[in-house]
């Protein structure tokens, strides 16, 4: 029984240790770094472990020992596992010989409102069409556009637009910001603005995709003499979760009523099993980037904790391959998430206060909802739209998944609408009905 209860002894103290050398590297990491909060963590792991196993043979009445080997064992083994883990870096793009997708356009660097600077794209038209130009908002938080979306829009340049695009604020070709304080829904509504003052655009046609919804929405409520129209590509009205908005996720009775989208059931994307991801990411990579991240989120920080951001948004740039079924070629991928910006930006929506309350009473720019067969918006979400703004039409387009031009008939569907639609002209593929045009199949 002696023998038992000294055996659990060593076990509690062993796990205390180990919680004691995480709480320790937790709270020191911020302020100092990951050599550092290390070293101390293992010192103070290694008096504890000295002095409890010192007082647990005097209570046993075990032999003393000269050597204190379970200290020196149980810092050594813990040593070890915290060096893995925090000092030593994971993959990254560089690593992997990830190549970055372009867009296929020379940008042109910009400073903003915050001093940063940020890369927008234009592309301008040998013969303008003497329509107000095209702003696009790519989705996100942290993503760009893709040179899918350029070609896309070089649909509109053939029809005399011109058109500009951006990579937000840390993205792709945009440079890191001063401070991550950068990273919020305010300022990424301002950065539309920037663009507007420093091409001096006194109106614009405003196109946004997935969260590019968040933005367009918030720099119409803000600037409605700036905004001619808003083609919205599957992009929900509010885009948040936050509980001062109305109808929304929260909202139990309304989501009664919304139906699931479409699976495009010809796609040859798999699911991800575990193994995949095991295939993709080492257990110190799991572990090294998983904790920075929560630890990131406990403690509320707006930075990483350890390590570069390029192993994080590598990270999360497979992770997100993976849960699109989009198996990377030897770990190789070619968009990049800046996790960061994706992280605080999200939390800045969830705070940031109701902007609808006035909305019905604004006179808004008419706004064409793209609704894709295959798209990630439910219907009933998109026909929200009628709930904040006025002059609302749709357009559904068969066979086409959540970037709706990636598909032929999504991309010829999308221009001549939307071309009809920029210069206030009847649309050829008006959806007028309530009723959902793709509900969900068997």
């Amino acid at each position: 029984m002696k023998n038992i209860s000294n055996f659990l002894v060593v076990v509690i103290i062993t796990v205390i240790a180990f919680l004691l050398a995480l709480l320790s590297f937790s709270l020191l990491v911020y302020p100092t770094n990951e050599y550092v909060s290390v070293i101390i963590s293992l010192v103070l792991v290694f008096v504890f472990t000295f002095y409890m196993n010192k007082l647990r043979r005097k209570v046993f009445k075990l032999e003393s020992i000269h050597k204190p080997l379970n200290a020196i064992l149980t810092t050594l083994l813990l040593g070890v596992a915290m060096i893995l883990v925090f000092w030593i870096p994971s993959k990254t793009f560089e690593s992997t010989g990830s190549v970055i997708e372009k867009y296929g356009v020379n940008p042109e660097l910009i400073t903003i409102h915050t001093g940063d600077k940020v890369a927008v794209y234009v592309q301008k038209p040998s013969t303008p069409n003497g329509q107000d130009p095209i702003l696009f908002i790519s989705g996100g938080p942290g993503g760009y556009p893709s040179s899918e979306s350029k070609l896309f829009f070089d649909e509109y340049v053939n029809l005399g637009y011109t058109v500009y695009t951006y990579d937000p604020i840390g993205s792709r070709e945009s440079p890191l910001p001063k401070d991550t304080s950068a990273y919020s829904i305010a300022n990424e509504v301002e950065v539309v603005n920037d663009i507007l003052k420093h091409y001096k655009i006194n109106k614009v046609n405003l196109s946004a995709q997935s969260y590019g919804g968040a933005v367009a929405s918030r720099f119409i409520e803000q600037h409605l003499e700036k905004v001619n129209a808003y083609m919205a590509l599957d992009t929900s009205p509010l885009y948040t979760l936050n509980m001062n908005y109305p109808n929304q996720d929260q909202d139990k009775s309304f989501m009664k009523t919304v139906q699931p989208t479409r699976e495009d059931k010809s796609s040859k994307k798999t699911n991800s099993s575990l193994q995949d991801y095991l295939r993709y990411f080492s257990i110190n990579q799991l572990a090294r980037i998983g904790y920075g991240m929560s630890l990131m989120q406990l403690l509320g920080k707006d930075d990483i904790p350890y390590g570069s951001y390029a192993e994080y948004d590598y990270f999360m740039s497979v992770l997100m391959s993976l849960a699109k079924g989009d198996m990377p070629k030897d770990g190789k991928v070619d968009t990049r998430l800046n996790i960061v910006a994706n992280s605080l930006i999200n939390a800045s929506l969830a705070q940031s206060p109701d902007y609808t309350k006035d909305l019905k009473q604004k006179d808004t720019p008419p706004i064409l909802v793209v609704h894709p067969e295959y798209g990630i918006v439910p219907w009933q979400v998109h026909y929200q739209y009628k709930e904040f703004f006025k002059n609302i039409q749709f357009v559904a387009v068969p066979g086409a998944g959540h970037s709706v031009y990636k598909t032929p008939l999504g991309k010829e569907i999308t221009v001549r609408n939307g071309d009809a639609f920029f210069k206030g002209k009847q649309l050829p593929d008006e959806y007028t009905s309530s009723e959902n045009p793709f509900p969900p199949t068997q």
